[in-house]
């Protein structure tokens, strides 16, 4: 067997898809080829059906591919306005005619829901959403009383500061004595100051007789 034979192989993975009707289903799987010829493509399991379908383009069915390597290939389905009829499973069915062997890719199971309705994939995902989701509610739910008793204590032993008074904005000229009471104090103070120190006025001596000579 060469390594060529050995990478003959088709990737997709195993899952299980809600859509809703009258929305659109996108499907992908990879041929691994290795450069060599194949034949085959997406095929479809039908309700009441023991066999798969080969898909074939239509109004709602679009099959397209593209390379990713030289050695792989990309297979897409595009399917729209989907229906009930298109409920069943699908899978990549590959023929090699080198060898003639066939290769299957996993199959995937597509579930048509009413129409509005939002169902999600994997039971396992609901519940763990759902069990996250609750439990968020209750720690908040437990959380918000905490919050409101601390608080109370908080503001309950502080009451609230006095107010500040108001800041006066009286000028700094206003606070200072003005100059002109200084200057009158001292004035007084020298006028008093010479009035004391002023000599007493002696009276001139009284002349009864004098005497002349030529």
């Amino acid at each position: 067997i060469s390594a060529c034979e050995l990478c003959l192989s088709v990737r997709a993975s195993r899952a299980s898809k809600f859509v809703p009707e009258g929305s659109s289903l996108e499907l992908s799987c990879e041929v691994q080829h290795c450069g060599v010829g194949w034949t085959g493509g997406w095929v479809f399991q039908e309700m009441q059906s023991t066999g798969f379908t080969l898909l074939t383009p239509s109004e709602r069915i679009e099959l397209s591919n593209y390379s990713s390597t030289a050695s792989s290939t990309h297979l897409l389905v595009h399917i729209h306005n989907i229906n009930q009829s298109d409920a069943g499973p699908y899978k990549c069915l590959i023929t090699w005619p080198q060898n003639k062997t066939t290769s299957n890719g996993h199959v995937t199971y597509v579930n048509v829901t009413a129409e509005g309705m939002c169902i999600l994939a994997s039971v396992d995902s609901l519940g763990r959403n759902l069990s996250h989701r609750v439990l968020l509610c209750l720690s908040a739910s437990m959380c918000f009383p905490f919050v409101l008793g601390l608080v109370w204590c908080l503001t309950r032993d502080h009451p609230p500061p006095p107010p500040v008074p108001p800041r006066s904005y009286t000028s700094f000229a206003a606070r200072v004595k003005p100059k002109k009471e200084l200057v009158y104090a001292e004035v007084a103070l020298k006028n008093s100051r010479r009035k004391n120190d002023c000599p007493k006025q002696v009276p001139e001596p009284t002349v009864y007789s004098s005497v002349h000579f030529s």
